[in-house]
């Protein structure tokens, strides 16, 4: 039956997805139609992976102690916003001056970035990034932004859990994707080419039973309700099943 179940930990956190693939069809069966989806499907289908991708790139690479960081811009009344190209140019400087101060300090610089508009036209910048001295992230960012250094850091829980973070980080990518611009910074995030990309194992699953259960922790681990995720395919496999759950450490 070409069922798998892909298993990838990342940090404290073990993903478990159930679903139907022609990848690892057996010899001899044919192959069904498959529906083209629309574009609007496409897009919850790209979301869809962008989220998982970024969630455990964040899970593998952070925790307790870390920092979500945003980086603000002051609007003054009569001057124009920031335009794309000068908000890449601040977070290149900005990157290159923290880069020199992690150096100096023998730090190890990692992060994640995405650059935000909100609905009111307000500029940001996310990062989820290591432990720094908040008084170098500050000079940084004043080197940046032409004297300024309005930093605001929230400090990572120690669940080892982020997706509720790449969730918020993935919806304001597909808010500034367009046909005509495309995304604020080429790509949905940015990150550092230290970090840790986890690789998932990947078993053939024979018997359909597991669709009628319900899922189910391992010891030392508890299932992240919010995670759990089941149903049907549609349109591109329509009537194959699905689940995805997440485990994550007790402590």
């Amino acid at each position: 039956m070409p069922y798998v179940e892909r298993v990838t930990r990342a940090g404290k956190t073990i993903e478990v997805e159930r679903y139907f693939t022609s990848r690892y069809k057996k010899p001899g069966i044919k192959r069904g139609d498959k529906v083209k989806p629309t574009k609007e499907e496409q897009k919850k289908v790209n979301t869809r992976a962008a989220e998982r991708k970024l969630r455990l790139l964040l899970n593998a690479n952070f925790g307790y102690g870390d920092y979500h960081l945003e980086l603000d811009y002051i609007r003054k009344k009569g001057q124009p916003d920031r335009s794309r190209e000068q908000m890449r140019k601040d977070m290149d400087i900005f990157l290159r001056e923290l880069r020199k101060e992690c150096k100096k300090a023998g730090i190890e610089l990692k992060y994640v970035h995405v650059m935000e508009i909100g609905k009111r036209g307000a500029r940001h910048h996310h990062l989820v990034i290591n432990k720094i001295d908040t008084e170098i992230l500050q000079r940084c960012w004043y080197k940046a932004y032409e004297g300024h250094n309005r930093v605001k850091v929230f400090p990572l829980d120690d669940s080892g859990n982020y997706a509720k973070l790449a969730s918020y980080f993935i919806k304001y990518t597909d808010t500034h994707r367009t046909e005509d611009e495309g995304a604020l910074q080429g790509k949905r995030w940015n990150c550092s080419k230290n970090l840790v990309r986890p690789e998932p194992e990947i078993r053939i699953i024979s018997d359909r039973a597991w669709f009628k259960s319900e899922p189910t922790a391992i010891k030392g681990y508890y299932v992240d309700k919010d995670s759990v995720s089941k149903g049907v395919h549609s349109p591109e496999y329509y009537g194959y099943g699905y689940m995805r759950y997440t485990l994550v450490k007790l402590e």
